[in-house]
């Protein structure tokens, strides 16, 4: 549905950036899942489509964002997850649109291994967000015992003014899996090789 945005960033470092937006978009979604909480087969597709208003908003831009996930079972014991994520802000620049509708990655459930929305532009001490991001993750998990299961992943990702600037960041480890009523419960050790550190992350449910 539409959202008045009223936005003003002010990076260390950096200039300050007003913005304002009269957002409107629209979403469909597509899931053909074993299960809705905890699937194992199947796969799940999200798109938004939506853009600032002409008039009422500091720029003009278009906004699409989609995102993928998959599912697959190897065997009784073991099964295989994926993931892929991109957006793009349609306009000439990034000033006069507000920060909520760029893009920044990192974190839980994005890119293991970084701190939360720490990719993306650099300017002064900051990150800022940019008109692009991208992401990819792979996961295989070893059930033990029914509810409880053990998992090793690599995911890339980042974000980026442009698409040629968007090198990803890679980020890897393992994890401790339980299934609960309201979803897998992940916990993961991940070594963002970017960061240079390793870091611990926390999540219920499915990304999206």
């Amino acid at each position: 549905g539409p959202a008045f945005i009223v936005d003003r960033q002010k990076p260390t470092g950096g200039e300050i950036i007003d913005s304002h937006a009269l957002y409107v978009d629209v979403q469909r979604a597509w899931r053909r899942m074993d299960d809705l909480a905890a699937p194992t087969r199947g796969y799940a597709t999200l798109v938004e489509i939506g853009a600032g208003v002409p008039g009422v908003s500091s720029r003009n831009f278009g906004r699409v964002v989609a995102r993928f996930a998959g599912w697959h079972p190897i065997d009784r014991d073991d099964d295989l997850s994926m993931r892929l994520e991109g957006g793009v802000v349609i306009a000439s620049s990034r000033k006069g649109v507000p920060s909520t509708l760029l893009f920044r990655t990192g974190g839980d459930q994005t890119v293991r291994g970084y701190a939360f929305n720490s990719l993306g532009l650099r300017e002064g001490d900051a990150t800022l967000p940019g008109r692009y991001y991208a992401l990819a993750s792979v996961e295989a998990t070893h059930w033990f015992r029914e509810a409880l299961g053990g998992a090793v992943f690599v995911d890339a990702g980042n974000a980026a003014d442009k698409p040629t600037d968007l090198e990803p960041a890679l980020g890897y480890g393992v994890g401790l899996r339980v299934r609960t009523p309201i979803g897998p419960l992940r916990l993961d050790v991940a070594y963002g090789a970017r960061a240079h550190g390793v870091r611990v992350h926390f999540s219920v449910g499915l990304a999206f």
